[in-house]
């Protein structure tokens, strides 16, 4: 039978941080980082052998691997010979067959599932299979922040849950009697403080690490196991148990399909802020997805802004959205888009980032220039560390040492190689627009000067003051 578990405390691992080279999983947790030891590189004809069981551990335990590469082996000479065993892998656990079974006549009384896939279900491939265990029990379909994408053709795809959800995900998210979690966390991120679970709702948590089941959410039923094996494993069960092929339509209603048309974040109404100085970020996200080519990958740092570019940037796929959200530390953005540029070279990657964030990660402007990627860097720039302001502002703290001095991002960017423009109005893009009409190479900073006491919704309901 499937595990009904009890919220516990998370057991940490010990990170090792004495090496050269730092590989990090796909998966972030919000309290600590997985670490699987690797043994140190000690000669050259080691180092393949060695470097394949460290990106092997990323992608198959989700964990984050440290690889030590000492400096007398980085000068030495690879072997002829060197070559890695073609076919390795580590075998993935699947689901117990008694779990399976169990959760499947569970669903099969359901009336409005819904499934929420997280960022397990991209890195194990999982999004056909879901896909098809969704049209099987008529589901509405969800992700976390993270796997951001992974169903943005389907039509039964409410978006993101939680912080960053449009007006449909809100109202329809909670609706569910059973929520199926497959490689997702159940963060209060996620569930936006419990609120998008429904109090009688079932909950079904599938990931490969036992230890992480319940930790973050209440949940009913818990599976060890690959996602993608334990969702055909499920939708077998399903078909079986019903036997005569029938799908369910449940959920799945035009008026439902209607209410997620209806409550997508593009036809939300709002008071646009913006003035002859400065232009409303959601105007601005809303303007920007409209110009750039939808063959892209959205990478976004961290910081009071970041709530914008999901709701208002679509993404053609899970491969066109990057959130590298570490933490919460503010300055990673520059070097993970950069990352996505290069493994990506077919698509624009569009980089959100503050003032503050790319004030911390000014010389990777210069690094992306000289690499010679094309990037259009979005500097959502209200003049401060937004996100303390609004938090310390409230409290009625002083905020002036989170504030800085105007700082002329667009001219920066010219004196590194790079094209720019600043934004203050709508019309100030069509500069954008003909950098992508005439598709000029190399970067393209936008220096946005955004409303400055406009506070976003997701930090307002995560930073409330309590009554």
């Amino acid at each position: 039978m499937p595990s009904r578990l009890s919220q516990r405390p998370q057991r940490p691992r010990l990170l090792c941080s004495s090496s050269l080279v730092t590989w990090r999983a796909v998966i972030f947790d919000p309290i600590f980082i997985y670490a699987r030891p690797i043994s140190q590189i000690e000669s050259p004809g080691t180092a393949l052998q060695v470097a394949a069981r460290a990106a092997l551990a990323v992608t198959s335990e989700r964990a984050t691997v440290v690889l030590s590469l000492p400096v007398d082996v980085q000068d030495s000479h690879l072997p002829e010979s060197a070559a890695v065993e073609a076919g390795a892998s580590v075998a993935l656990p699947g689901p117990p067959p008694e779990a399976v079974v169990a959760i499947a006549e569970e669903l099969v009384r359901a009336k409005r599932p819904l499934i929420i896939a997280g960022r397990g279900a991209v890195v194990s491939g999982a999004k056909n299979v879901l896909i098809e265990l969704g049209d099987e029990l008529g589901a509405l379909l969800a992700t976390s922040a993270f796997a951001n994408g992974l169903f943005a053709d389907e039509p039964w795809n409410t978006g993101i849950s939680g912080g960053f959800s449009s007006p449909a995900a809100l109202n329809l998210i909670p609706q569910s009697d059973f929520v199926l979690g497959f490689g997702v966390s159940f963060t209060h991120w996620t569930t936006r403080s419990g609120q998008l679970i429904g109090k009688n709702a079932k909950v079904l948590q599938v990931d490969i690490d036992r230890s992480r089941l319940g930790v973050n959410c209440r949940i009913d039923y818990g599976i060890t196991g690959d996602v993608s094996s334990t969702a055909a494993a499920l939708l077998a069960a399903l078909r079986t148990s019903r036997g005569n092929g029938q799908k369910s339509a449940r959920w799945r209603q035009p008026q439902v399909l209607d209410q997620i048309t209806a409550g997508s974040i593009h036809k939300a109404p709002y008071t646009d802020t913006s003035t002859k100085e400065h232009i409303d970020p959601r105007t601005l996200t809303k303007e920007l997805d409209k110009i750039l080519p939808l063959e892209r990958v959205v990478v976004t740092d961290s910081g009071h802004f970041m709530g914008w570019p999901p709701l208002y940037f679509r993404v053609p796929d899970e491969r066109g959205w990057c959130q590298p959200t570490s933490f919460q530390s503010v300055g990673l953005g520059m070097a993970s888009a950069i990352g996505a540029a290069l493994a990506q070279p077919h698509r624009l990657v569009t980089l959100a980032i503050g003032d503050g964030g790319l004030l911390m990660s000014l010389g990777e402007l210069e690094t992306a220039v000289r690499l010679g990627v094309r990037m259009c860097v979005v500097v959502y720039n209200d003049l401060a560390y937004g996100a303390e302001v609004h938090y310390f502002g409230r409290r009625q703290y002083s905020v002036d040492i989170v504030r800085f001095a105007n700082v002329d991002f667009s001219a920066i960017a010219r004196g590194v190689g790079a094209s720019s423009v600043e934004v203050r109005t709508v019309a100030d893009l069509a500069a954008v627009q003909k950098w992508v009409a005439e598709k000029t190479p190399g970067i393209f900073l936008i220096d946005a000067r955004i409303t400055p006491h406009l506070e976003a919704e997701w930090h307002q309901d995560a930073f409330k003051i309590s009554a």
